[in-house]
Order: structure tokens, then sequence, then C-alpha cells
């Protein structure tokens, strides 16, 4: 599988979140989802939130063959109340466009040339917010950010240790996140630093009638 990205054009993947993978698993069965992609972008690489959807909202994109996924999330997030959210996942996720729901590169959908338009939004991060061009340029930005490497970090912390990390964890993160930088971004390195570090080594184990 790797070597779809390692083959690839020049301007048609770049990093994991380009990879079939990725997006495949952050698709419906039959069309791109282009907001579970954004949420993907903004909880677990700009440390933001999305509430859960309201019971009372029926969140279903329309189904239309002539019309694009853009054209029919624009119907769906024109009310003010649903662009609440959707303000913070949409711009994130429709970069993706390029590609199909099984990870293909495509130019065109239903005829017409592809719009990738998108943008990092309210990160709250001085120089990270930007309109981007499609999802390679995202993925240029975000890479280029210390808040995303962080957050990715610290992602990666709680899932290796299955528990949020806390202050006594702050030598672990900054640890780990040097050993990334030094490395050049590789994973191996990250995760080596995180399974050798002290918060791994010397958790506590919880008492049996927790």
């Amino acid at each position: 599988p790797d070597r779809i990205l390692a083959n690839a054009p020049e301007g048609q993947r770049l990093g994991i979140l380009t990879h079939p993978s990725w997006l495949v698993s952050h698709s419906d069965a039959m069309d791109n989802h282009a907001v579970l992609r954004g949420r993907w972008i903004r909880e677990k690489l700009l440390a933001g939130t999305i509430p859960d959807v309201p019971i009372t909202v029926d969140a279903v994109i329309p189904e239309d063959p002539h019309k694009t996924l853009r054209q029919r999330l624009e119907k769906r997030t024109g009310d003010t109340y649903c662009w609440k959210c959707h303000q913070n996942t949409n711009p994130a996720g429709l970069p993706f466009e390029m590609f199909d729901h099984f990870g293909r590169w495509r130019t065109r959908e239903l005829g017409e040339p592809v719009n990738t338009t998108g943008a990092i939004t309210s990160s709250g991060v001085k120089g990270l917010d930007a309109d981007v061009s499609n999802a390679v340029d995202m993925m240029h930005k975000l890479a280029d950010s210390p808040h995303v490497r962080q957050v990715f970090v610290r992602h990666a912390f709680r899932y290796f240790m299955g528990r949020n990390e806390t202050l006594r964890d702050a030598s672990t993160l900054r640890q780990a996140d040097q050993a990334y930088v030094k490395s050049g971004g590789s994973m191996k390195q990250l995760i080596l630093s995180l399974l050798t570090s002290d918060s791994f080594l010397y958790r506590k184990m919880k008492d049996r009638n927790d």
C-alpha cells in the first residue's frame, strides 16, 4: 500500500491523510464524507472540539445524482444553526474532494472539474489559518505548524498510554516531541520514545475493585 504514496505523481499525494486507507475510513459506503474528514482534522490536528449532532437535527446529506457533494452540503449547511458547527468541519474536509470515496485521485466529478478549495479556520494559532487550493496544499501548511505537531504527539500519547495526559507527563511529551523532530518526523521514533518513557514503564495498576 505504501507504493501508492511513493509512486504517485507530484501534487497528488502527501502523507497518510491522502492515503486510500485513511480516505476510505472517512467516507460513506457510496460517497465522500467531507464532514467526517474535516472533523478529524479539527479534533486530531487542531485540538478543536466538535459537539455531537443534536437529537433534533436530521444530519443526512441530501441525495441528488445531479449535484456534487459540495453543492449538496451547501444546501444542508445554509441554515445558520447548522453552520455554527459545519464552519469548523466543511472547509477542512472539502479539499479532499480531489479523491473519491475509494481514495482514488480524480480531476472531474459529474463531468465538471472538481472544486478542491477549502481552508484552515478558527485554529487559534497565529499564521495557521489560511485558504488552501487542495488537500496537498493543506497538508503542507499543517505539517509546517509546531502546534499541529504537538497536538499529534499528544494524541499518540493518549492512544499508546490508554489515557489522557496529566501534568506529570509533561517531560514524556516533550521528549516524544523532540524525538519526532530530530528524526525528521519518524513515527517509529515517536512510538519508541513513548514506550520507553517513565509514563509507560511505571504505570500504576488499577485496583481490582474499580
